[in-house]
C-alpha cells in the first residue's frame, strides 16, 4: 500500500515539473523579442457617399385653394361632391342673387341719371347758362356712378365659384340655404397643374444637407409595396417657431393618380452633396466611445494605437473623418495578441 502511494506521488511531482517547464518555456517564447504576433491588416480607402435624410409628412396638392364668394349671402346651390374630379371653368357653387341683382340695378339707374344730368349741364354750359364748375361736378358724379356700377357688376360675377383649373374637390364646407360671409371658405380645391407634394419637417442639422432638386424615395401605408419617387422643390427659409423644424416640400410622381390628399408617407431624401471620407470595417475598431474610437495602425512593422473620429455607421462599415489617411494600414484580426500602445508585429495580408 505504501509503495503505491509513493509511486503516485512521484508521478504527480513529475507531471507538475513537466508542466512548469513547458509553461516557463512558452512564457520565454512570448517574451522573446524575436517572437512577433501575427495580425491581419487591410489598407484603408477613401469613399464617396451622400447623406440620406429620413422624414415623414402629409400628402397634399401643391396648389390647394380655399375657394369663397366675394360677397356674403345665402348659398343657392353646390353643384359638386367631395372627391369629384372637375375641369377648369366648371360651376361649383352659387349664391341667391336677389339682393346682389337689386344693387346692380340700383347702380345702373344711378348711372343713367348721372348721364342725363351731365348732358343737360353740358348744353347749358354751351349756352353760357351753367358754369364750368357745375359742368365739372356733373362729370364727376357720372364717373362716380359708373364706378359704382362696375363694383356691383364685379360682385355679381363673383357671387359664383368656378374651378380655377383641372382638379379635385377635397372638402365642401357649406350646404344649400346656409348663410355665408364674404371670403368665408366654401370649397377646398386641389389643383392638378402643379401635382402633389409631401409636406415634411426636418431639423436644422439635416436642412443644411439638402438642396432644391435633391431626389427622394417615398412610401405610403396604403401602397406599402409600391415605392414612389420625387424631388425637393421647396425648403423653408426659417424654422417653425413652435417646433424649431424646417418645412420641406417633396414633389411626388404619381402618374396613375393613386395617392389621395391627406395620406401620411415616409421619405428618404438623398443629398446631392457628395462627401469623401475614410471607410474601415467595424471589426477593425478596438474600442469606441460616442464619436471617438481606437484602431491599431501599422507603421514600420509596429501596431500603434490610433484615435479616430467616427462620423457615420453604414451597414458593416465606419466612416472616419480624422485619424487615418488613404492607404494607411490597420489591424482587422489578431487583437488578442496585442498589448500596450505599440508592439512589433508580423502582418498577414
Amino acid at each position: 500500500m505504501i509503495n503505491k502511494i509513493l509511486i503516485y506521488g512521484l508521478l504527480f511531482m513529475s507531471s507538475a515539473l513537466i508542466f512548469s517547464c513547458s509553461t516557463n518555456k512558452a512564457e520565454e517564447n512570448i517574451n522573446d523579442e524575436n517572437f512577433l504576433p501575427e495580425v491581419s491588416v487591410i489598407e484603408v480607402k477613401t469613399v464617396e457617399y451622400s447623406e440620406q435624410i429620413r422624414t415623414t409628412g402629409r400628402l397634399s396638392f401643391n396648389n390647394e385653394y380655399k375657394l369663397s364668394f366675394k360677397t356674403g349671402g345665402i348659398v343657392e346651390a353646390v353643384y359638386v361632391k367631395e372627391g369629384q374630379r372637375v375641369r377648369a371653368g366648371k360651376l361649383l357653387a352659387t349664391l341667391i342673387l336677389d339682393e346682389i341683382e337689386a344693387k346692380t340695378s340700383q347702380a345702373n339707374i344711378a348711372v343713367e341719371k348721372a348721364e342725363r344730368d351731365y348732358n343737360r349741364i353740358k348744353e347749358l354750359y354751351a349756352d353760357s347758362v351753367a358754369t364750368l364748375e357745375q359742368l365739372q361736378n356733373a362729370e364727376s358724379q357720372l364717373q362716380s356712378a359708373q364706378h359704382d356700377l362696375q363694383v356691383a357688376q364685379f360682385n355679381q360675377s363673383m357671387s359664383k365659384i368656378v374651378a380655377p383649373s383641372n382638379g379635385v374637390i377635397q372638402k365642401i364646407l357649406v350646404k344649400e340655404n346656409e348663410i355665408t360671409g364674404a371670403g368665408n371658405p366654401i370649397i377646398v380645391f386641389g389643383a392638378e397643374n402643379q401635382g402633389k407634394v409631401l409636406i415634411a419637417n426636418i431639423s436644422d442639422v439635416d436642412v443644411v444637407k439638402i438642396e432644391i432638386g435633391d431626389k427622394a424615395t417615398l412610401n405610403f401605408d396604403a401602397f406599402h409595396e409600391t415605392e414612389f419617387t420625387g424631388k425637393v422643390i421647396e425648403i423653408a427659409g426659417m424654422a417653425d417657431p413652435t417646433t424649431g423644424t424646417y418645412e420641406v416640400k417633396i414633389q411626388v410622381n404619381d402618374p396613375q393618380n393613386q395617392l389621395k390628399s391627406g395620406f401620411i408617407g415616409s421619405a428618404i431624401i438623398t443629398s446631392s452633396k457628395v462627401n469623401r471620407n475614410i471607410e474601415i470595417p467595424i471589426e477593425a475598431m478596438l474600442q469606441a466611445n460616442s464619436k471617438t474610437g481606437v484602431v491599431y495602425k501599422i507603421e514600420n512593422d509596429l501596431a500603434i494605437k490610433q484615435n479616430v473620429h467616427i462620423i457615420k455607421i453604414t451597414n458593416d462599415k465606419l466612416l472616419i473623418s480624422s485619424g487615418l489617411s488613404e492607404n494607411d494600414k490597420i489591424v482587422v484580426e489578431g487583437f488578442a495578441k496585442l498589448k500596450g500602445d505599440s508592439i512589433s508585429v508580423k502582418t498577414i495580408h
